[in-house]
């Protein structure tokens, strides 16, 4: 029917009209009724009673409505405070900066996908941000380390979900974060960590949060290894499809990739989605991808084990058959799963040695500690290059980590077979210092002959015949020196009973042996350098040089004691007669041997040196003129009796002029007591041609008394 116009506004009304009345006439029966059933008091009572309780139903409902929303707020505060803590720990590490935010994009992406209930979407939203909270625990030269990781480094590693999830055990969150963080790291076929959970056993979150790590971690750059593309990334997952990830999962990430991608590039740092179109823009990089976009084949049983997920945190090129062992070692061996907590062995302030539960929190301290360390002994190490201090500072060092009972640091002679204790820490050190192995023998020379660290629980294979008391030790730890494939020598740890080698302790020594290696060798070389530039090629005596040095040594320890020292100058007579006549050859060979026949005559503490051509200097360190003036007759008789047998029946043979100086008589410089003895032996040889006396030996005897001074 029509009803605009005045007639359809008519009957609009009227129909209206119509219908109150019939409201009205309901109403007044009912009433009535009412009033019939129950009586005219309660229904006065009751209806303001009904309204009471609707207002007051109301007003709860508001109540509750402005606490559901004050709640919420705080659940986006506590949510922000745990992102900008989680996005803090991320920029610690330059190559992984927008890891967390990244891979918490992908995992809502993947749930909402799936379709999960909210109680599992919030805890992947939460644990997203916080799955690696615990490599705070992680030393920073672990994560950051661009070559494959060592067995021991690795379940250092491996500890970081276990660490993050007592780290976070006092946050009582609503919904499951913990056992997402815990467990995103174990595998579909029960080979992850750290519990090995196997297929539905994993929490779902764990699982989402899995497979948005992996992804996110392979089409990011790292330190040893480029970016690879999505659709590369995506292949990789597919191919461990029920190996590491959960099928279901992965099917949902291959289907929704796309959407996945644009969730991840809406992130305010666009440079992710910039580098993916500069590759995506180039030639393709996938000649392994058949037409479907997936590998060529599945990974072979066997291979692999670890599976690229676990290759991405050893920090090796994350291949689909790397061939690299399940928990980073070389051995191939697998690893045990790492427990929550640990014991630490460490030194007390009084150098006892103590025990420590580990938790998370400590985890970090240790962590922190460690690098502290390794950067000090680095450092120290770094700016000495003296071998004994080298060593003193390397054991030192050691025993602020381990808890040894003796540390004796062995190095190969130059006879290459034999290893001489060169330094001892700790008990029994004075009867360990100065010891000798050869290659092979004991625990020491195993580790020498092969190379590798050998552990023993029978400490006599190395201390037999040694002054002490066997009883005090329990187990031995050498680690080898090397350099450039070069074993230099052994550290080795004697531990004291009931005192173990963990494995923190193992792995702290393969880098403090690798840097002590590089100190030593560089301390080698430094000595033979300062050797040869101190010391004279031809007679293998110390140079000048040398001598300079030594007298400012003796110059101290003479003022000390209040003592005079000599200074001797000799000079060879005739000695280029013997050049001319027999060649320089001879002439050299015949300063060699003077140098020898002086240097009997000396004590050993006094310093022979040569000085140059046919000319020989010694310093007397403590000795008086009387005592001096002796030795020099001693000496000059000593070249007059010596001949050099040459072809023919020939011999060689001079004299020998000496002149003296005494500190501080005649002079405190060095300077001053050469242009005195010099002085002196240019006088002593003008006597000796005067004075020669028929079939007697060239000696002018020295007077008693000091020419220089008079006395």
């Amino acid at each position: 029917m029509q009803t605009s116009g005045p007639g359809g506004r008519l009957y609009l009304m009227a129909v209206m009209a119509a219908g109150a009345a019939l409201l009205g006439t309901t109403a007044a029966a009912l009433s009535l009724l009412l009033i019939g059933q129950i009586g005219l008091v309660s229904c006065v009572i009751i209806p303001p009673i009904l309204l009471l309780s609707v207002t007051v139903y109301r007003s709860y409902k508001r109540h509750v409505a402005e606490s559901l929303r004050r709640l919420d707020d705080l659940m986006q505060v506590h949510l922000s405070t745990i992102e900008a803590l989680a996005l803090a720990i991320d920029a610690k590490d330059p190559h992984t900066q927008g890891h967390t935010r990244r891979v918490q994009v992908y995992a809502l992406e993947l749930a909402r996908r799936m379709r999960i209930p909210r109680q599992e979407l919030e805890a992947v939203r939460a644990a997203a941000l916080l799955h690696d909270i615990g490599k705070l625990a992680i030393p920073d030269h672990l994560l950051h380390k661009p070559g494959k990781l060592s067995e021991m480094e690795f379940q250092k590693v491996k500890a970081h979900p276990s660490v993050a999830a007592d780290i976070l055990a006092n946050v009582h969150f609503p919904y499951p974060v913990l056992p997402a963080i815990r467990h995103h790291h174990e595998r579909w076929d029960g080979s992850g960590y750290p519990d090995g959970l196997k297929g539905e056993q994993i929490p779902l979150a764990a699982r989402v949060l899995a497979v948005a790590d992996a992804f996110e971690a392979l089409t990011s750059d790292r330190a040893w290894r480029g970016a690879k593309s999505h659709q590369e990334a995506c292949a990789l997952i597919e191919a461990w499809s029920g190996i590491q990830f959960d099928p279901a999962l992965v099917t949902v990430l291959r289907h929704g990739l796309d959407a996945i991608v644009e969730a991840g590039s809406r992130l305010p740092d666009n440079m992710h989605a910039l580098r993916e179109a500069e590759r995506e823009s180039g030639p393709d990089p996938l000649p392994a991808l058949d037409a479907l976009g997936l590998w060529n084949g599945p990974p072979a049983a066997g291979e692999d084990a670890g599976g690229f997920g676990d290759s991405l945190h050893q920090g090796v090129s994350a291949e689909l058959v790397s061939g690299a062992p399940a928990g980073g070692a070389d051995s191939g061996e697998p690893l045990a799963a790492v427990p929550e907590t640990s014991v630490w062995l460490e030194r007390d302030p009084s150098g006892a040695i103590v025990g420590r539960q580990m938790s998370g929190l400590s985890s970090i301290s240790s962590a922190h500690r460690e690098v502290y360390s390794l950067y000090e002994i680095a450092q120290t190490l770094g700016s000495s290059l003296r071998l004994a201090e080298v060593l003193e500072i390397v054991a030192a060092k050691i025993g602020q980590l381990v808890p040894y009972r003796s540390c004796v640091i062995y190095l190969l002679e130059d006879d290459g077979d034999t290893l001489s204790a060169r330094f001892a820490a700790g008990d029994n050190a004075e009867s360990l210092r100065g010891r000798s192995l050869r290659l092979g023998e004991g625990i020491t020379g195993w580790t020498a002959t092969q190379g590798r660290n050998r552990f023993s629980d029978s400490p006599e294979l190395d201390l037999a015949g040694a002054d002490i008391d066997l009883t005090d030790y329990s187990t031995i730890a050498a680690f080898p020196l090397g350099h450039d494939g070069k074993i230099l020598g052994v550290i080795t740890l004697y531990f004291q009973t009931n005192v173990p080698c963990l494995d923190d302790h193992i792995r702290m020594m393969d880098i403090i042996a690798k840097l002590a290696a590089s100190a030593v060798f560089n301390s080698t070389i430094f000595a033979e350098t300062q050797e040869s530039a101190l010391t004279d090629a031809l007679t293998n005596l110390p140079n000048s040089r040398y001598l300079r040095q030594v007298f400012e040594q003796e110059k101290i320890r003479s003022q000390q004691a209040g003592q005079p020292m000599a200074f001797l100058e000799a000079d060879l007579d005739s000695f280029k007669a013997i050049n001319d006549r027999y060649g320089h050859h001879v002439g050299d060979r015949y300063l060699s041997e003077i140098g020898r026949v002086l240097k009997s005559h000396l004590r050993d503490r006094d310093v022979l040196v040569r000085l140059s051509g046919d000319e020989f200097a010694a310093l007397l360190p403590l000795t008086g003129f009387a005592q001096a003036a002796l030795l020099a007759e001693r000496l000059q008789q000593a070249v007059d009796l010596f001949t050099l047998r040459l072809e023919e029946g020939k011999v060689a043979r001079s004299g020998l002029s000496v002149g003296i100086a005494l500190y501080p008589q005649d002079g405190e410089g060095f300077e001053d007591l050469l242009v005195r003895a010099d002085h002196n032996m240019y006088q002593n040889k003008s006597a000796r041609k005067n004075t020669r006396l028929e079939r007697a030996p060239n000696i002018v005897p020295f007077p008693i008394k000091n020419p220089s001074t008079g006395s």
